[in-house]
């Protein structure tokens, strides 16, 4: 397996592994007609990542298997500005369901944190993500909650923030 900078042309792989990780991770939790409906969203989603790569609007890295993208993180700057202590977002990070529990998540996340040059750093999370533990394992603090919609369902978000004296939790840990 091989970790490397995300390019615009890894776009729709990128896109593949977040259909199929929302289809394994929330399956019983999101409705199944979103579910299913997301793949008819993947070539907007995969033409978004490709427009923000190429205008460096957000940054990247993938885990490639056997020629095939298993994994993927994007991050940029934080979106709405509200969190001065965090000025850094990972938007996503995603694992095929085969490849997990492997590390794959922390490399990335590694990737990552030590190309945002030690600032604050927040991701969110569903509540009900079985995976979010991944987020306490790396010492992430709980500073923000939120309600999404997705379909006609209301469900909690939940921010975890690292503070730069903390990045050493995620790198190395």
């Amino acid at each position: 397996m091989v970790i490397r900078v995300a390019k615009a042309n890894d776009a729709y792989g990128m896109a593949r592994v977040r259909v199929l990780g929302w289809r394994t991770t929330y399956r019983g939790i999101v409705p199944t007609e979103h579910l299913l409906k997301m793949s008819s969203g993947a070539i907007e989603w995969a033409d978004r990542i490709r427009t923000a790569i190429n205008h460096r609007e957000a940054h990247g890295y993938v885990a490639v298997y056997d020629d095939e993208i298993v994994g993927f993180v994007l991050y940029g700057e934080e979106r709405t500005g509200e969190y001065p202590d965090h000025k850094n977002e990972v938007y996503a990070i995603y694992i095929l369901e085969e490849h997990q529990g492997n590390g794959i998540g922390s490399k990335l996340l590694e990737h990552a944190v030590q190309s945002m040059c030690g600032a604050g750093l927040l991701i969110w999370s569903l509540e009900l993500n079985p995976y979010r533990s991944f987020y306490e394992q790396k010492e992430g603090q709980i500073i923000d909650t939120k309600d999404r919609i997705i379909g006609e369902l209301s469900l909690r978000e939940v921010a975890y923030g690292w503070e730069t004296a903390h990045h050493d939790a995620i790198v190395g840990a």
